[in-house]
């Protein structure tokens, strides 16, 4: 991983799992605690400011933001957002062991829908590639009008059709 000015950084995702892991201990005992799945952290990406990754444990799957230079944080508890190619996303600043103040936004918790940490992988993987896959830009309002289908009804009297169609 390389930072905006191409100089190699740290992957946050290995110390992220291994405290989580650590975490995970103290939490089997819980009922929302998933014993069917096992700790795991996607690549984490540079975007911005952040490193973003997906984080699966038994309780949860988040999307991960760690600062990737010293920069202020909001306080613990605060809403952040995160602009990603896909849109922005409500994240909630909290602390993250070794790692220190990250920024998360749940995708599942509980975990009780998953029973294979090959799948949770596979979804996690996937929403990640999502968050970073730009939407597709809207088609223009004249090329959907040209697609459909017009008859002389629609040409004289377009709302009269259109509302007859629905």
């Amino acid at each position: 991983m390389r930072d905006d000015t191409g100089q190699p950084t740290e992957d946050p995702g290995p110390r992220l799992a291994a405290w989580w892991r650590d975490v995970a201990e103290r939490m089997a005992d819980l009922p929302i605690y998933n014993p069917t799945l096992e700790v795991q952290v996607t690549d984490f990406r540079r975007h911005g400011d952040f490193h973003v990754g997906v984080a699966v444990t038994p309780w949860f799957m988040n999307v991960v933001a760690v600062p990737a230079r010293a920069r202020s944080m909001p306080a613990a508890g605060a809403t952040l957002v995160l602009d990603l190619p896909a849109g922005p996303v409500e994240a909630i600043v909290g602390e993250a062991g070794p790692v220190g103040t990250v920024a998360l936004a749940s995708l599942f918790s509980p975990m009780d829908m998953f029973d294979d940490p090959v799948a949770t992988r596979l979804v996690a993987d996937a929403a990640l590639e999502a968050l970073f896959e730009r939407p597709a830009p809207p088609e223009p309002l004249l090329e959907r009008q040209l697609a459909r289908p017009t008859d002389r009804r629609s040409l004289l009297f377009p709302r009269r059709a259109t509302e007859a169609a629905s």
